[in-house]
């Protein structure tokens, strides 16, 4: 396992800013906060959505300026790598794969229907 450096976290701290823009969509995608870590170069962090479960891992290039996704389900399907995101497209991206899907607001409706209407 690699030593995490000083960069790393400060990196890590970085994303979360990023995602923090905008919030509500983050915590839609049922983000555990036990398995939120800085790894080399990024964070990590489990989610529960829609379309995944399973970790999504941020890492920068600091060559390029840009960010890397890995989507990393828990179940069998294949895990899927994006290269190359401006800081303005990882929030959107990372929903796009992990939560909304064609019918969503269809399925918050259903999925939270007993909390709405008990």
């Amino acid at each position: 396992m690699e030593q995490l450096e000083e960069f790393d976290y400060g990196i890590a701290e970085y994303i979360w800013k990023i995602l923090k823009t905008q919030q509500q969509v983050v915590w839609s995608w049922g983000v555990d906060p036990d398995t939120v870590m800085t790894i080399k170069n990024g964070t990590q962090f489990h989610v529960q959505g829609f379309l995944m479960t399973g970790t999504v891992k941020i890492t920068y290039d600091e060559g390029m300026d840009l960010f890397d996704l890995d989507f990393l389900p828990d179940d069998d399907k294949p895990r899927k790598a994006i290269l190359g995101l401006y800081l303005d497209q990882l929030v959107s991206v990372i929903d796009e794969h992990v939560e909304h899907c064609e019918n969503y607001e269809e399925r918050v409706n259903e999925e939270y229907s007993i909390i709405v209407n008990p």
